[in-house]
């Protein structure tokens, strides 16, 4: 449970400094991008799927940028 814990913190955090890196240049963050990055750093994220879209979108928003949500239906069925 602990560890668990440890890992959607860390999570979290990754999205947060993702968005922050994101929003000097860019007005619109996608979805599929965002885990691709994400999942380098994090392989074994322990969100997936509609989850991990709805976390970066709603961090997206509340650092003022646009989301595209362009992940396909192939690749939310393989995570």
């Amino acid at each position: 449970m602990f560890a668990d814990e440890i890992a959607a913190r860390r999570l979290k955090t990754l999205v947060e400094h993702y968005m922050e890196t994101r929003k000097r240049r860019h007005d619109v963050v996608s979805t599929s991008t965002a885990e691709t990055a994400i999942r380098e750093v994090l392989p074994n994220c322990p969100v997936s799927g509609k989850a991990l879209d709805d976390m970066i979108a709603a961090c997206a928003v509340e650092h003022g940028l646009g989301v595209l949500f362009d992940r396909s239906e192939v690749t939310d069925s393989v995570s």
